[in-house]
């Protein structure tokens, strides 16, 4: 199949000095007929905001006002947005993976967050400043930034590379350059926008101590790991690479380091069911191996030029009918623990890259509605947050599940089904074999408040955040490692939160902070 290389900025570009408020619906609508699929407000936001800085033209108020939308993006208390890589080698020869020529495997130039790295050849500094600069004009708060890094195994690049891309991210973020990394994180605990969170992606067979303490000296603390499925014969079959040890081992490892752990799910892939994939989310969420943190569930796609095309003419690959996958996602979003949440459900591919598939982009919505109507709703961190509803005497709620390696402890504070704040407390069975500061320790793996996100030093008014709750669930916490007899509590501090913890006793201590309990 020919793909036509259109997006919605070369579109906007082509048409800018017509666009107005008043003509903005027939432009959508030729524009829908040329991509294939109805663009979205914040992607032709997204990229008339990019014109208009090309082109250097001051932007039209009245067409800006009609294209934002509401503050979806910093409800969850953060601003999340993703800086991809430069094309490099991909270890990996899965078979739905599709290999576009100048992009970074897995990814497609359409896809918003590569469109805007491909246009700056993939630079960093450019990729932050272009991101930053859009919120400031969409009027997001950009004081706390989680930056996730996203472009293939990262793990696959080279070091220098890799501190050197991560540098330049502190950099920006700072709006200086420094001259170490380290100068860098030093600089951005008191910058205007701080970094509470750097998450990147890799695949479970390259998770070792060596690369664990590296994601500790760069900053990160979240893992995106592709697992993909949670069955050997269907890993053997799609060519992963890895197995279920590798997952259990490579999980164990970073929750012991502290890390918040996020997987990758692929229902519909050759070989399963939709009856399969509800039992591999059963393992999944309840074997006490995996119970991720957080889930990206992103059914299989037949994309041209990959080996599960060639199956799929060859007619040994059928995917399931919409039907039989919103059966199936129905099931598995019903299954979610309350620990857990679904960052994302149904990937958002353009329809001209799509032999077969789903292209039911808004799945999700469906799914939740319907789930809501039968009165089993999705209890997923995601469908439980509370947005804009302001503090409503929330009650704190203590969860513990068992897994690799030792326990967990889920804190939060909720309401009438909403989620306010939540911690997440790792009592480790033995010492940590990486780092030697985690020795005898409990560890706060993420302490998040929800709701309209407010500037460092904002006011709380009404909203949810700055009301206390991190502070007394930091406090709980306390006293959980202590009933536990841990001589020492440890955290794995995101660069820029570690003032934030300092205000309860806690010290830098090698890559992490720490407080003696005792």
């Amino acid at each position: 199949m020919e793909v036509v290389n259109l997006d919605i900025f070369s579109l906007v570009n082509r048409d800018f000095n017509q666009l107005s408020a008043l003509n903005l619906e027939p432009f959508r609508r030729r524009w829908s007929s040329e991509l294939g699929q109805m663009p979205k407000n914040s992607l032709i936001l997204a990229a008339y905001l990019e014109v208009s800085g090309f082109q250097k033209a001051v932007p039209d108020k009245k067409l800006l006002d009609s294209l934002r939308t509401r503050k979806v993006r910093s409800l969850s208390g953060v601003m999340p947005f993703a800086v991809m890589t430069m094309p490099f080698h991909c270890p990996g020869e899965c078979t739905y993976c599709p290999l576009e020529l100048g992009m970074p495997k897995s990814y497609l130039s359409d896809e918003p967050a590569a469109q805007r790295a491909k246009r700056v050849n993939f630079d960093p500094t450019a990729q932050m400043k272009m991101r930053l600069a859009q919120l400031a004009l969409t009027g997001h708060n950009r004081d706390k930034i989680e930056v996730i890094i996203i472009g293939g195994t990262f793990s696959a690049y080279p070091d220098d590379y890799r501190q050197q891309f991560i540098q330049s991210i502190f950099d920006t973020a700072n709006g200086k350059k420094s001259s170490t990394l380290v100068e860098a994180q030093k600089l951005n605990e008191i910058a205007k926008h701080r970094l509470v969170g750097l998450s990147v992606e890799t695949r479970p067979d390259w998770i070792t101590p060596k690369e664990v303490r590296l994601y500790r000296q760069w900053g990160v603390t979240k893992i995106q790991m592709g697992v993909q499925a949670f069955d050997e014969k269907i890993l053997r079959n799609i060519r992963r690479g890895h197995d279920l040890e590798a997952v259990a081992r490579a999980t164990q490892m970073l929750r012991d380091s502290g890390f918040k752990v996020c997987y990758h799910l692929m229902p519909n892939l050759p070989g399963s069911t939709p009856r399969k994939d509800v039992a591999q989310a059963k393992l999944m969420y309840r074997d006490p191996r995996f119970r991720p943190d957080y889930v990206k569930i992103y059914p299989c796609m037949v994309i041209p030029g990959t080996v599960l095309h060639q199956q799929w003419e060859k007619g040994e690959y059928r995917p399931y009918d919409d039907k039989q996958l919103k059966t199936a996602l129905k099931e598995i979003c019903a299954l979610s623990p309350v620990w857990t949440r679904i960052d994302r459900l149904v990937r958002d591919i353009s329809k001209q890259w799509v032999s077969a598939g789903t292209l039911h982009t808004n799945m999700r919505q469906e799914i939740e509605q319907e789930l809501a109507a039968e009165g089993r709703p999705c209890r997923c961190i995601r469908c439980r947050e509370v947005r804009q509803r302001t503090l409503e005497r929330p009650k704190l709620s203590c969860r513990q599940y068992q897994t690799w390696g030792g326990k967990e402890c889920f804190l939060s504070f909720e309401s009438e089904g909403k989620l306010y704040s939540l911690l997440r407390l790792r009592l480790p069975e033995r010492d940590n074999p990486i780092f030697g500061e985690l020795k005898n320790c409990a560890i706060i793996r993420e302490v998040h408040t929800f709701g309209q996100a407010l500037a460092v030093a904002g006011k709380p008014d009404k909203l949810v955040q700055h009301r206390g709750l991190g502070s007394l669930l930091v406090g709980r916490a306390e006293k959980i490692a202590r009933r536990y007899s841990y001589p020492k509590l440890a955290v794995i501090a995101a660069v820029g939160t570690r003032d934030y913890y300092r205000r309860f006793g806690f010290e830098v201590d090698g890559l992490y902070m720490t407080k003696n309990l005792c």
